[in-house]
């Protein structure tokens, strides 16, 4: 298949077929059209009225970045800390905290909500939804758990996807590359009396990471796969009514990239990612509309091992030492007592007696594994009034159901219930004047009550300039795993079942309760448009409050901290500048300063300075050229060697449109992407390809 497409690739970009002239180019949005948000307060508002910096990843954007995966994007995205833990798990975190888990950010796809309960974590790479099918993302920076409740800590991503109206036909897309890289996704759409739809299926593999920087260490693979299906539908029941409703699911297999040397072989998890949602949107009257949507999603984990271990590891002696000391039981395994104290003698006594039989130390197969099963039932209602041209308001409730299975977090079922209640109103002071003020109030049955409040000044003293003052305050709650952590792995002889060696494995973690996490945030912000000069300018000016608990959640030294106190100051500028209707240029830089201490924590990946400069060129005649260069440097995170970490990157995409038979287009394009300075990416033992290329083929008719 690579070859094929690379030979295609090369005699379109050099062959003599008919191009279409404007037509075919692609449309660069108006300058003119001054762009309207929805996730900042659930009202339609413009960016002057926003009560919180939003940045839009636009449709362009995200076909001109010519990236593969949803991560990716949002490099674009000032402050946004993105990076790989593997080749299947990705980093996204909004100013770098808690950065391999999404612990404080909101992540929705058409108003669903896609954060996984038991490890706070959102499955990037395998979600049931592709860039192609993607329309716009709204990223809110800054609190905004006055509109979204508990866990919009620092940020709101919002996923909106494509109308089924907007792509009516069909399309194909074939991508490949280096690094094993081979995608697939095709779209039918079109129109059936009053209903829309869409369907689409895709894939995506590539061989991950394939170097790794630990001295002595061999080149590991850990390789991914995913298949998914979903599609949409909008029914129009009358002039004010109509149903969208909503299904997906993916597949994924990845290799795992543990190094333990007591791996037989490389473990390869199973994910299953599902979703069904429903939405009613009535307009009850031109100035009451109202929308009610419900969504129930599932998501699996299974990752059988295959181990090479000596029985005493699974002695319940072992075990109680752990729970004891850790250190000790650790160091006892390798001779070394230096950690015990004189309470570990009884237990050190027993394990001698253990140590000295052969059938205890000698290597035995056993299996054992990672699983778990987690489910959410989602009810939103939405209730928005216009009471004025001057007054708008938006209230409603929010129900959320969390259920988990796992023998291996959890030892066995678990769940929780959050109830919600949000509201906000603006208001229109005076002509150059306007107030928003909003709130939710969260019922959590394990962690309580909670109030986020923000309020918001904005004061557009020129048709094309404001400066917003906003105030706010969040929550993040703890996880299932925070609170009821139960962490264990249950091991089985694999060649002699009734051996009786096997058990639970002697480390284990237990959660005694976690501490919810708070957050009071300034903003200063300037969002200015000068139409004589196509140019946009916003400016956020930040000083942040919080009391943030750095967990260690990790199987060994599972450890739940108190909440300590943290501040983080800092700016982000993003510039957009469109010269021509043809050209446009992005600029985005974020600097920020966090004090506190993050010594024993090796999950936040605070840059200093990041950003990244986007030059896009749509020639007339078919061809369309971008660029973009990432950076970010200079991480607050005492577990890196070298202070002056850097990770930078260029991407550059070239592609061609063709017409091929009245209304079918063919696109080709290739896309390498280049890290200059060849250095770890986010952790010292991942170091991706310095550069990775691949060329597609979109079909579309």
């Amino acid at each position: 298949m690579r070859y094929r497409i690379l030979s295609a690739a090369a005699f379109l970009l050099c062959g003599s077929v008919v191009m279409a002239e404007d037509k075919l180019a692609l449309p660069f949005a108006d300058a003119d059209d001054l762009p309207t948000v929805l996730s900042a307060t659930r009202l339609n508002q413009s960016l002057f009225d926003a009560p919180a910096a939003v940045t839009v990843i636009d449709r362009q954007m995200i076909e001109q970045s010519g990236v593969r995966e949803i991560p990716e994007i949002l490099r674009m995205v000032p402050g946004m800390v993105v990076g790989y833990e593997s080749g299947s798990e990705a980093f996204v975190s909004y100013h770098g905290t808690s950065a391999d888990l999404a612990r404080r950010m909101q992540v929705l796809v058409d108003g669903r909500s896609i954060y996984q309960p038991l490890l706070a974590s959102v499955d990037w790479i395998g979600l049931p939804v592709e860039l192609a099918d993607i329309e716009r993302i709204e990223v809110i920076r800054g609190p905004n758990a006055a509109s979204y409740g508990v866990n919009s800590f620092f940020a709101v991503v919002n996923i909106i996807t494509r109308h089924p109206a907007d792509v009516a036909g069909s399309s194909i897309t074939l991508r490949s590359g280096e690094n094993g890289i081979e995608d697939y996704h095709a779209r039918v759409a079109q129109r059936d009396g009053n209903v829309d739809w869409r369907l689409s299926i895709a894939g995506r593999s590539d061989d991950g990471f394939v170097d790794n920087n630990r001295e002595n260490d061999t080149d590991f693979t850990d390789s991914k796969s995913v298949d998914s299906v979903y599609g949409q539908g909008v029914w129009a029941v009358d002039a004010n009514n109509s149903l969208e409703f909503g299904f997906g699911r993916s597949a994924m297999e990845s290799q795992q990239q543990y190094r333990a040397e007591f791996f037989l072989e490389p473990p390869v998890t199973e994910r299953d990612n599902r979703f069904v949602s429903l939405a009613w949107d009535s307009s009850l009257s031109d100035t009451h509309q109202l929308r009610v949507q419900a969504n129930y999603s599932q998501f699996s984990r299974k990752e059988p091992w295959v181990t090479g271990l000596p029985p005493v590891v699974f002695h319940p002696a072992l075990g109680e030492l752990y729970a004891q000391n850790r250190s000790c039981a650790t160091g006892a395994l390798d001779n070394d007592f230096s950690s015990c104290q004189a309470a570990d003698l009884p237990l050190l006594i027993s394990l001698g007696a253990v140590v000295a039989d052969p059938d205890y130390t000698t290597e035995r197969v056993f299996t054992s594994g990672n699983y778990g099963k987690e489910a959410r039932t989602e009810i939103d209602l939405q209730d928005t009034w216009v009471f004025s041209p001057a007054l708008r308001s938006v209230f409603g409730f929010s129900y959320d159901n969390a259920e988990v299975d796992s023998t291996t977090y959890l030892d066995g079922k678990e769940g929780n219930v959050v109830w919600g209640l949000f509201a906000h109103a603006e208001w229109q002071l005076a002509s150059r004047w306007l107030l928003n003020v909003g709130g939710s109030q969260e019922f959590d049955k394990d962690a309580g009550d909670y109030f986020s409040p923000r309020a918001a000044l904005n004061w557009q003293f020129t048709d094309s300039q404001v400066l917003r003052v906003v105030y706010s305050e969040a929550v993040r709650t703890p996880d299932i795993l925070e609170t009821s952590a139960d962490w264990s792995y249950e091991s089985e002889d694999l060649l002699d079942p009734a051996s009786g060696f096997g058990g639970t494995f002697f480390q284990t973690g237990q959660s005694t309760g976690a501490p919810t996490e708070t957050i009071e945030s300034s903003e200063l912000g300037y969002y200015a448009r000068f139409d004589q000069i196509k140019l946009s300018a916003d400016i956020r000016l930040f000083y942040d409050r919080m009391e943030l608990a750095e967990h260690n959640l990790e199987i060994e030294g599972f450890e739940i901290r108190p909440v300590e106190p943290f501040e983080m100051r800092g700016a982000e500028v993003a510039l957009d500048w469109r010269p021509a209707p043809s050209q446009r240029l992005q600029l985005n830089y974020a600097h920020l300063d966090m004090t506190g201490d993050l010594s024993n924590d090796n999950t936040n990946f605070v840059p200093k300075h990041s950003g990244s400069l986007g030059w896009w060129q749509d020639y007339q005649n078919g061809w369309q050229l971008g660029t973009t260069y990432y950076f970010y440097n200079n991480l607050r995170n005492s577990n890196l060697t070298a202070n002056s970490f850097f990770f930078d990157r260029l991407d550059t995409r070239l592609a061609r449109k063709l017409l091929v038979h009245g209304s079918q287009q063919l696109e080709l394009a290739a896309v390498l992407q280049y890290r200059i300075k060849n250095e770890p990416e986010l952790r010292e033992e991942n170091m991706a390809k310095q550069h990775v290329g691949w060329v597609s083929l979109d079909w579309r008719y």
